[in-house]
C-alpha cells in the first residue's frame, strides 16, 4: 500500500510540473515595414532575462529603436530615456507595440513585428 501511494505522489507530482509553462520574459523578432517599396526591417529583442534586465523602445528624434540596460528588473515599467538624450523613449513592451510606432524609414504606421524565440 505505502509503495502505490509513493507512485500515485510521483505521478501526481510529474504532472503538475508538465502543466506548468516555462518563464517566459523575453522574445526576439523582427520589426518590418509593409509598405511597397520601403523595406525597413529591424531585428529587436523585447523583454528582458533573469541576468539582464533592460527594456527595448523607439527614439522618435533619432528615428531608432534602441535597447536600455538597467539597474535591476523593477525599472522595467518605469519611463526611460533615449540613450544620449533627456527625450523619453517609447517603450516596447510586447510585439503588438510595434505597431504604434511610424516606420524609421518611409514614416508611414505600417510597422508590422514577427516574433522568432522566446527567451529568458
Amino acid at each position: 500500500m505505502k509503495a502505490l501511494g509513493k507512485i500515485v505522489s510521483l505521478v501526481m507530482f510529474f504532472c503538475l510540473l508538465l502543466m506548468i509553462g516555462p518563464a517566459v520574459a523575453g522574445e526576439a523578432g523582427t520589426a518590418s515595414c509593409t509598405t511597397s517599396g520601403c523595406g525597413y526591417e529591424q531585428d529587436l529583442k523585447i523583454g528582458a532575462s533573469r541576468r539582464s534586465p533592460s527594456v527595448t523602445g523607439y527614439c522618435p528624434s533619432t528615428k531608432e529603436f534602441v535597447r536600455v540596460k538597467l539597474k535591476s528588473h523593477d525599472d522595467y515599467h518605469k519611463p526611460q530615456n533615449c540613450p544620449g538624450t533627456k527625450e523619453r523613449m517609447q517603450p516596447i513592451y510586447k510585439g503588438a507595440d510595434v505597431a504604434k510606432i511610424p516606420c524609421p524609414n518611409c514614416g508611414n504606421q505600417t510597422l508590422q513585428y514577427k516574433m522568432l524565440l522566446r527567451f529568458d
